[in-house]
């Protein structure tokens, strides 16, 4: 069941605009463990872009993506307005092969926006989101049974999805699809004792250090550490197959509930990191298909693809291509 090369990616999908300046200001804030970075503006000034950008984004259509290219039959759930914006979504996803079939439109609504504010020589952002649409999909049981795919990928969620993720969550696990999952802030919000229930019937558990940490300092039962091991084995005790922490330049960690993998960044400079978190969940899902598990295998697609992203402007636009593994041996 595992190896079955057919994944359905639910989550958002929306119009990113990339914005860069020097005229903010990036802010250490290390006493607060959840909150350790902020970005500031001058109160009442105008702020100059130098460079601005029109790409597309949305953790629903970037996982598609980066799964198709590597090879992966992919079919989306997603949920667009009824706008120009998202025929041109609908165009750019068929022209990746993947399956748009249930793809949902609403004349109410207009397709999500993104407004990303990249400040400093490490374009460090901060994202200003309309979810519009994105916050109307349907993952009723009636939309569910129509999903067939051996593994799922969920990624961000709406805010009003609370009641209706035991459907989602049960509906898969009962018909034993393999679910990833990289939870949106949404879902990170409810905290660590309220998602459980969720994470035991899911396979695979992805997050990055900072929203691990927010997850463990929810449960005022545990006397939360900055520790990688510490994070990897707490989190693992909700019930997921395996658990994995990305940590930006110095890494990504796979607790599969025996041993500890982890590999080192690419070095290199990067000049933008959004979509990063999307490039490595989707390929380390995509080398556990392609690979048979071989989680090392695995970690190192991950680190590649996300590597790539963060070379070009955008969330897909640096994404690996099946015919560029072969360079790497994989």
């Amino acid at each position: 069941m595992r190896r079955k090369n057919k994944i359905t990616t639910i989550g958002g999908a929306t119009r990113d605009i990339m914005f860069y300046t020097d005229d903010m200001l990036l802010i250490d804030n290390k006493k607060d463990l959840l909150r350790q970075k902020l970005i500031a503006f001058e109160w009442g000034a105008k702020v100059y872009s130098d460079d601005v950008y029109f790409t597309w984004g949305g953790g629903g259509a970037n996982t598609a993506v980066s799964l198709a290219n590597l090879g992966i039959k992919t079919k989306t759930i997603l949920s667009l307005g009824d706008d120009l914006v998202a025929q041109e979504i609908l165009q750019h996803l068929k022209k990746k092969n993947i399956d748009t079939t249930a793809i949902q439109k609403h004349s109410k609504k207009q397709t999500g926006t993104s407004f990303i504010a990249n400040v400093g020589k490490l374009n460090e952002h901060v994202i200003f989101a309309y979810r519009g649409a994105n916050n109307d999909i349907d993952l009723s049981p009636n939309i569910l049974r129509k999903i067939n795919t051996p593994w799922i990928y969920i990624s961000s969620l709406p805010a009003n999805f609370g009641k209706k993720m035991s459907i989602l969550f049960t509906g898969c696990h009962d018909k034993d699809q393999n679910i990833a999952w990289n939870p949106g802030s949404n879902q990170l919000k409810m905290g660590l004792p309220n998602l459980r229930k969720f994470m035991s019937k899911t396979c695979v558990f992805i997050v990055n250090r900072d929203e691990a940490l927010e997850l463990l300092v929810s449960d005022k039962k545990i006397k939360t550490k900055n520790n990688i091991n510490f994070i990897l084995k707490n989190l693992h005790k909700a019930g997921q197959q395996v658990t994995v922490v990305t940590d930006g330049r110095k890494g990504s960690y796979v607790f599969d509930g025996k041993k500890i993998y982890s590999h080192k960044a690419i070095g290199g400079t990067g000049i933008n990191t959004t979509g990063a978190g999307d490039s490595f969940g989707s390929a380390f899902v995509a080398g556990l298909i392609k690979y048979d598990w071989n989680i090392d295998k695995s970690l190192n697609l991950a680190i590649l693809n996300s590597s790539h992203v963060i070379k070009k402007i955008g969330a897909q636009e640096g994404l690996l291509k099946s015919s560029d593994l072969k360079r790497y041996k994989l």
